[in-house]
């Protein structure tokens, strides 16, 4: 009897041993998914903004995918699709003489026509040099409004 007593002792311990490490097993799984899908969502998440010149080197270098430029509007650039959908224009930046074309679809304010403010926007080089985006804003044009107001009373 003490050995069968034995038995049923060991036989508890290895099932508890064999729950024990399936739970381990488990929650280091659970970690590593967590983990993973935490860091990929805050790779895409995050964008380096780059001046006019950094990405059409990066697209040059076939980094096209998710890029975030910042730029000042080039001058009498400006225009809309026929149907009024879709925005174009060109950005560029003071150091450089490079523009990038820009189609951006999507609602924009009066303040953008002001050549003043700094225009961001996020999306991917297409193959013929347009960049397409869906994202655009504009850095700080809450210093540019009083200008705008003042000459629209004009």
């Amino acid at each position: 009897m003490s050995n069968q007593g034995n038995q049923k002792v060991s036989q508890k311990e290895s099932a508890y041993v064999s729950v024990k490490i399936k739970i381990v097993i488990t929650a280091i799984a659970i970690s590593i998914a967590v983990f993973y899908l935490g860091f990929s969502s805050f790779q895409t998440a995050t964008t380096k903004y780059l001046n006019v010149e950094e990405a059409l080197q990066k697209s040059s270098q076939g980094e096209a995918n998710n890029l975030g430029i910042i730029g000042k509007l080039v001058p009498n650039s400006f225009h809309r699709s026929t149907d009024g959908m879709t925005a174009y224009f060109s950005i560029t930046n003071e150091e450089s003489l490079e523009t990038l074309p820009v189609s951006y679809s999507g609602e924009i304010g009066e303040i953008f026509f002001n050549q003043n403010a700094e225009i961001i926007i996020r999306g991917s080089m297409q193959s013929d040099g347009l960049f397409k985006t869906q994202e655009l804003s504009i850095k700080c044009p809450s210093k540019y409004v009083d200008n705008y107001e003042d000459e629209k009373e004009l």
